[in-house]
């Protein structure tokens, strides 16, 4: 047998290993090209129900009313997952159209053919008997919407998302833009974004001059309700037991990030308030205490449990530093000097200033260190040099504070952490207020013009203060549809996580904004039908196979 040349061993395992990462990149990029067809497909048929941009010169224009039918009707949806085959049906324009059936059933690829977004793989969609891919697609775009998932936001408002894609000249007025985001569920969201809007008493100066009026009435109707307990306000006199130890010392809204909450204990005014006020020590020591009843409390979870998330006083990767300072560090006395010594005290007092002793509830603050706070409090704002001045605006009861929200404005106070049931019923009565004292409408302004961010989704505000969550995502791709006044609206959003009451209002409001026009909505199996006006049509889609019914069966048709 021939010797094996070991150079030639190497250079053949080299090349099986080159070979193995080349097979494993190309299978990489497959999976990727694969999961993404769904997304592109979905964005390019967004984008064309947007702008409506011409891909086709010279086809025909789409005619107003019409049979739109389906001949032997063959498809797949690769954004869904959907197929359907042998589809035959014909529905007369304009008229209101159900289409029942559940997630995967093939109802949202039969809404997407009908709208001329997916094409037929097999038999043809025409529209008052043309092929229905043959209209001019600008056309199309404009007289056939389609409803279907989440909006690509833009740069700017709330309000001019909405309203992207629509011809100016043809905005609706004020009433239609309001009754499209009650139907939509925008009306809740665009009140929610005011309610944390700030005002500016300069652009805004007899809605500034309002909210701070409407602060008396706010304190009367809890009075008068048994609920003054709900809001703890804001006195300049007293410590306030829903805000931290850091806030009570500042007693106004950071601007900026000079006196962020991570950032006001290394601050050197605020380190100076503290000595002169002889808080350095007390303030260690709450911090230590705090730093070692953490650690004692969720030394069995690990750092991404939700309750670390939601009760420490220190994030998950400070948590290695704190429980080296809880065991080397028996008392605040012994803090090394120097740099390192600094460092911890800096850290501990940092953990008391965040501190709330209704929230944590360690006993650690009794009334006479509310005292002492208090008097740091006053100390703080009567020795703020004038270059921090405005890095700082203090709560004044008789002011704006134009770096605080309407609501917190219209409280001027905390809602109390203490009582259950608390938060619902003061933001009720946040609400019934405004709309006594005529402010619900700059609330709903503040909102709309509220900035966007494109590319945060998040679960809501709290994810960014521009964040756009996926169901208001959907809800503006609705309203660009309906605000474009289409011949025919084709809504293919599945509402199976809302109830069949809040399902029913909304189709309800639906229909009446298109009374006289063309609509094709799916309807999800928790839709009570006899609940609802009936449909001119019925469709029925179960296993990839359309059914179509008659309007008097609709009434009485079971859920698939």
């Amino acid at each position: 047998a021939r010797d094996v040349d070991p150079a030639a061993l190497v250079a053949a395992a080299g090349a099986f290993a080159i070979a193995a990462i080349l097979i494993a990149l190309s299978l990489n990029l497959w999976r990727l090209r694969e999961g993404l067809k769904p997304v592109f497909g979905e964005t390019a048929r967004t984008i064309a129900s947007l702008q409506g941009r011409r891909g086709r010169k010279g086809g025909l224009a789409v005619p107003r009313s019409g049979d739109l039918a389906a001949h032997g009707v063959g498809a797949y949806d690769a954004a869904t997952g959907e197929r359907l085959s042998g589809v035959d049906l014909n529905l007369a324009m304009p008229s209101h159209v159900a289409i029942i059936g559940g997630r995967g059933s093939g109802a949202r690829v039969l809404a997407a053919i009908l709208a001329g977004q997916v094409a037929p793989t097999a038999g043809s969609v025409t529209y008052a008997g043309h092929d229905l891919g043959g209209f001019d697609a600008a056309d199309r775009a404009r007289r056939i919407a389609f409803a279907a998932g989440e909006a690509i936001l833009v740069e700017g408002s709330l309000r001019a998302n909405i309203l992207y894609g629509a011809d100016p000249s043809a905005a609706p007025d004020q009433p239609a833009f309001v009754e499209i985001l009650r139907i939509t569920g925008l009306d809740a969201f665009a009140y929610a974004r005011g309610l944390l809007g700030r005002v500016d008493p300069i652009a805004a100066p007899d809605f500034a001059r309002a909210l701070v009026a409407a602060r008396a009435t706010m304190r009367a109707v809890l009075r008068a309700e048994g609920a003054e307990r709900l809001v703890e306000p804001f006195d300049p006199a007293r410590y306030n037991h829903q805000a931290t130890v850091g806030e009570n010392i500042l007693f106004g809204e950071p601007v900026g990030p000079t006196f962020a909450p991570k950032r006001l204990a290394r601050h050197p005014y605020m380190r100076a308030v503290l000595e002169a006020e002889d808080l350095v020590r007390p303030l260690t020591e709450i911090g230590l205490a705090v730093a070692r009843s953490t650690v004692e409390i969720f030394a069995e979870l690990p750092n991404d449990h939700p309750l670390f998330d939601a009760f420490s006083l220190f994030p998950a990767d400070e948590r290695g530093y704190f429980e080296d300072l809880v065991v080397r560090q028996p008392s605040a006395v012994a803090l090394r000097r120097g740099p390192a010594g600094q460092r911890d005290r800096e850290r501990l007092i940092g953990l008391a200033l965040r501190y709330s002793e209704t929230r944590h509830r360690f006993g650690l603050i009794d009334p006479a260190f509310e005292e002492r706070l208090v008097a740091a409090r006053q100390s703080f704002a009567r020795m703020l040099p004038s270059y921090l001045a405005a890095a700082v605006e203090f709560y004044d009861p008789t002011r704006i504070n134009s770096a605080a929200s309407v609501e917190e404005n219209l409280l001027f106070g905390r809602v109390s952490q203490g009582e259950a049931g608390a938060e619902p019923r003061v933001r009720a009565i946040v609400r019934r207020v405004l709309t006594e004292e005529g402010l619900e409408a700059s609330v709903y302004r503040l909102g709309l013009e509220s900035r966007v961010e494109p590319g945060s989704a998040g679960t809501g505000s709290v994810a960014g203060e521009g964040a756009i969550p996926v169901e208001m995502r959907i809800a503006i791709d609705l309203a660009r549809c309906l605000i474009r006044q289409p011949d025919i609206v084709v809504v293919a959003i599945l509402l199976d996580e809302r109830k069949p009451a809040e399902i029913a209002a909304r189709i309800t409001r639906l229909r009446a904004a298109r009374a006289g026009r063309g609509l094709v909505v799916c309807v999800p199996d928790a839709a009570d039908l006899a609940a609802l006006d009936p449909f001119d049509a019925v469709i029925a889609v179960e296993n990839s196979t359309v059914v179509p019914l008659q309007p008097d069966a609709a009434r009485t048709l079971e859920p698939a």
